[in-house]
């Protein structure tokens, strides 16, 4: 059985370093000049987002909930069940499509947005951990 706690470490770790790494560099221009931090950045963004999507999985199935459609649509069955709430699936959402990009066509990553995810939204994945904390406490 997977465990949401380990998918909840994976996600911890993957955001401390984007943390440690949004606090080291303080502007665009720094971030744009560096291929290897860039790397970093995507490469730490991806495997968060995964986090993510593999957490929702995991609750959808326990809960036997439908069958998801694509990986947007985790977020979106999380949403109708009450587990996530509307700000959050608002960014969400988007970050599933970014994974997509991240993972399948690197020639179309937008470093701005990107930059952008780094510098103003790792919060968000915060308040994706506060809503499904409570089903990693409940069945592990």
């Amino acid at each position: 059985m997977k465990s949401i706690a380990k998918k909840i470490g994976v996600l911890l770790d993957r955001l401390n370093r984007l943390e440690a790494v949004a606090a080291s560099v303080d502007s665009f221009a720094v971030y744009s000049r560096s291929r290897d931090l860039q790397d970093i950045v995507e490469r730490n963004l991806q495997i968060a987002i995964e986090a993510c999507v593999d957490i929702g999985k995991i609750i959808i199935s326990r809960k036997g909930l439908r069958e998801p459609k694509d990986t947007k649509d985790v977020f979106y069955i999380l949403a109708e069940e009450g587990v996530v709430d509307p700000n959050t699936l608002e960014f969400l959402v988007p970050m599933a499509g970014a994974r997509n990009i991240l993972v399948h066509g690197d020639d179309k990553v937008d470093d701005t947005v990107i930059y952008g995810v780094l510098k103003k939204h790792l919060g968000d994945f915060r308040a994706f951990l506060k809503c499904v904390k409570p089903f990693a406490d409940a069945a592990e």
